[in-house]
């Protein structure tokens, strides 16, 4: 008896293969994979990272309080349209692989949106990731090559060099500038960006010199600074290091110090010691106590944690509050959150008003000062640049 022959069409065969090859993709995978890839974010999980460990430890630390506070705070007033916030806290170490691994865990955890990371250098690693990955953004970093990646509330270094060669040419009237730099993204570009200011203003830098952030003894670089008998050393390095090179500094022959934004914080202080940080004068932002519209925060965090609040909390609890403020506006849905954060117009933070540029991401309002250090050890701003500039002076100044 012959035997019935069974034909498969084209059509047929293709279906058969598409199985068996989604089969085999399937086993190849670990339990679970498939079903995780595609589980939707979780309404209300919000991740804030920084670099909560390590050399910049305290601005990463008060990033997550300043940010649990926008979130207690959110949440008492009966959440985002009814749903109750819950941060994840990243700690990304201030390093790209740090960042890395943050992004990993906040995508693992299905959070919704993600606030951070603050260093520049983590940013030009791991913003793309998160964008790619569909998250809204409200970055804190300041470097412009993270512009493009979400929102932010922090000045930009395209806005803060600026101000840095106009104090040092026009109220400083500073000459033979040097300058010594940490080769990290912020620090690195915003040096450069000085030096060639500097430059078209007439009044060049006569050294520059690169220094890195494993670095511990800074004699060499020094040397090679004090060697172009600078009349002004600008540094452009973050907290503790900023303080090490400033002290090792004044006992050189480099003239006055003035120090970027990016070292602004009480680890700065301690680093250089009071004395020598009060014989600086740095760009920076108003601290919490100088903002008029943050009095009640400044209470708050005393409050909740004990202590005073440190720089950099204050715009990370307006970065929540204006992705909170999207949220309500385009609803749980991540791409309408991220559109709508580039089209912030005029919100009220405790750090003044926002705007938002589209093409960017970047804050219009700049909220960049000249600061000193008074005996206390606390940042104030200058009264020398406020006058030069007409800036108010907030109340006890």
């Amino acid at each position: 008896m012959e035997r019935s022959r069974v034909r498969f069409g084209s059509g047929a065969i293709a279906l058969a293969v598409s199985v068996l090859s989604a089969v085999g993709v399937l086993a190849t995978q670990p339990a679970g994979a498939a079903v995780a890839q595609h589980k939707p974010p979780v309404s209300g999980l919000v991740a804030v990272e920084g670099p909560m460990t390590g050399a910049q430890a305290s601005t990463g630390i008060d990033m997550a309080d300043g940010a649990q506070l926008a979130v207690d705070q959110i949440n008492a007033a009966g959440g985002v349209d009814g749903v109750q916030l819950t941060l994840l806290k990243l700690d990304d170490k201030a390093t790209a692989a740090g960042g890395i691994a943050a992004e990993r865990k906040a995508v693992a955890s299905h959070a919704f949106a993600v606030v951070g990371p603050f260093n520049s250098s983590v940013g030009v690693a791991n913003l793309s990731l998160y964008k790619k990955a569909g998250l809204p953004i409200v970055r804190l970093t300041s470097s412009i090559k993270t512009e493009g990646y979400g929102a932010t509330t922090q000045p930009m270094d395209s806005q803060v060099a600026p101000v840095e060669i106009n104090e040092i040419t026009q109220v400083l009237h500073a000459t033979r500038p040097a300058i010594i730099y940490d080769t990290s993204t912020y620090t690195a570009g915003i040096a450069k960006q000085v030096k060639a200011g500097l430059a078209k203003a007439g009044d060049p830098a006569v050294s520059m010199v690169s220094v890195t952030s494993t670095q511990t003894d800074y004699a060499s670089a020094l040397s090679k600074v004090g060697a172009s008998h600078p009349g002004l050393l600008y540094i452009s390095a973050y907290g503790a290091e900023a303080g090490a090179i400033a002290k090792a500094a004044s006992t050189d022959n480099t003239g006055k110090c003035f120090v970027d934004l990016a070292a602004q914080g009480p680890d700065f202080v301690a680093a250089a010691t009071p004395p020598v940080a009060s014989a600086c004068l740095s760009s920076g932002v108003p601290s919490a106590q100088q903002f008029a519209g943050a009095s009640q925060y400044v209470t708050n965090y005393q409050s909740m944690f004990s202590t005073s609040p440190g720089t950099w909390g204050t715009f990370t609890y307006d970065s929540v509050e204006i992705l909170a403020a999207a949220i309500k506006k385009a609803g749980w849905h991540q791409t309408p959150v991220s559109n709508a954060l580039v089209h912030i117009r005029n919100y009220q933070g405790i750090t003044g008003p926002i705007t938002i540029a589209p093409s960017t991401g970047n804050r219009v309002q700049s909220t960049v000062v000249i600061l000193g250090v008074n005996s206390a050890g606390n940042y104030v701003i200058d009264p020398q640049w406020a006058a030069a500039t007409g800036f108010p002076l907030p109340t006890g100044g």
